[in-house]
């Protein structure tokens, strides 16, 4: 379908009300870093005492397009050093998963929450690197919203369409390092960033779910 933006938003925020329409697991695996089998997805089951952290896509309009904010982390920060991530952190005490992913939004990059709508919540992803267990939620914003970076955390914010998530041209693969270890993981190619792991994971889903609009 080739819909014009508002009616992308309102049958989004239906397809989030009914999760039904999540992928869940299904979605997220296909970006896995490591082959999944009926061994390794144990891995990605949330224990019961894992930390809790919420990150905010924050879809806003421009150009009949929608778009969202990924940023590249610094070295100064504590998890997924230098990576490229989605808003977010860690859920502080006595704080709804919901008010941390606006509030982490606002920290990291400045954006005003009173003037976003939330729209919902994807699935909860698990990283077995980092021991959190992510709240996923998205927000919409008519126009493009104006950030503020927090240099200590954020060395870059990329703004990445929609169509280029969606597009199937941009899929590919990373070389990674580690442990004096090259392996090859599914990534997302945009312009000016490479998505991959825990939030090209999550994104995945986000890719499902608006395949067809």
């Amino acid at each position: 379908m080739d819909l014009k933006v508002d009616k992308k938003i309102t049958l989004i925020k239906e397809r989030l009300s009914d999760k039904s329409f999540l992928g869940g697991w299904s979605s997220q695996k296909k970006m896995a870093v490591i082959p999944i089998n009926s061994f390794t997805e144990k891995a990605f089951i949330a224990p019961e005492n894992a930390k809790q952290a919420s990150v905010a896509i924050i879809l806003f309009e421009e150009k009949n397009d929608l778009y969202f904010y990924l940023t590249k982390r610094t070295s100064e920060v504590e998890h997924h050093k230098g990576q490229v991530s989605l808003p977010g952190g860690a859920i502080d005490k006595n704080e709804t998963p919901v008010d941390a992913s606006i509030r982490e939004s606002y920290e990291e990059i400045g954006v005003d929450g009173s003037y976003l709508e939330l729209l919902g919540k994807l699935s909860n992803f698990y990283t077995p690197v980092s021991y959190f267990n992510i709240h996923p939620f998205i927000w919409y914003s008519k126009s493009k919203p104006k950030i503020n970076i927090n240099f200590q955390e954020v060395e870059e914010v990329y703004k990445v369409s929609v169509s280029d998530l969606v597009n199937e041209k941009n899929l590919k693969t990373k070389n990674v390092e580690k442990s004096g270890v090259n392996f090859k993981v599914p990534s997302f190619n945009f312009n000016d960033c490479v998505c991959w792991g825990a939030t090209a994971m999550i994104l995945s889903e986000l890719k499902d779910l608006i395949l067809d609009l």
